[in-house]
């Protein structure tokens, strides 16, 4: 009875884990696996998207919330007028109050025509009782939140630029690896279904 030739049955790639190369210039090795070609084709769409798709999804982020906070300062103000107050208290810390915003707050005095005037308003930071400060009111003549700082727009358009930037990246990280992983997987199970085939061969080959 003639020995099966264990060349037949060689595996078509190597060990898992090892993709057979592409010839430089010619078409894809005859040893490379269908998975190798998906794999390659998936981490080609995974970098295009690193390099061209998240730049420009952050670029859009940022400039989104930049105008966003650009066209509020711009229209608040119509909407809003700064009067000059004196501090009755020190400034205190909002978290002192309970449902205050962020920031630092104080019992302030103002005059206008319809005569003076009381009310607890956002301040800077550590003024004291006395301080000379700005407080804007609306229509109805209520305490309002200020504008923002001119430089506002700007710093929070950077800020979701970049988180939107690198949550993409870590995304497109996480989903590059998981890919590996389970082509890795794969390659082994086949890797293996075929060195069953293959073993028998040279079991009988080397026994005799």
């Amino acid at each position: 009875m003639r020995t099966p030739d264990p060349s037949s049955h060689r595996p078509a790639s190597g060990p898992p884990g090892k993709r057979a190369p592409h010839g430089p210039d010619g078409p894809p090795s005859p040893l490379e696996r269908p998975a190798d070609r998906l794999e390659g084709r998936l981490r080609v769409v995974l970098a295009a998207v690193a390099l061209v798709v998240l730049p420009l999804t952050a670029w859009a982020a940022g400039q989104a919330v930049y105008s966003h906070y650009a066209h509020a300062r711009q229209t608040m103000p119509a909407r809003l007028h700064p009067v000059t107050a004196r501090l009755v208290t020190d400034a205190r810390s909002a978290g002192d109050r309970a449902g205050a915003q962020s920031g630092f707050h104080a019992l302030v005095r103002w005059s206008d025509r319809d005569g003076g005037h009381k009310g607890v308003a956002p301040v800077r930071a550590w003024l004291h009782r006395g301080a000379a400060t700005t407080v804007w009111l609306d229509a109805r003549g209520a305490i309002a939140t200020p504008p923002e700082r001119r430089d506002f727009a700007a710093t929070a358009g950077a800020a979701v630029a970049f988180a939107t930037a690198f949550g993409g990246v870590a995304s497109a990280y996480g989903l590059w690896w998981a890919v590996g992983r389970s082509m890795d997987r794969r390659r082994l199970s086949q890797w293996g279904r075929e060195w069953e085939r293959v073993e028998p061969g040279w079991v009988t080959r080397y026994s005799r």
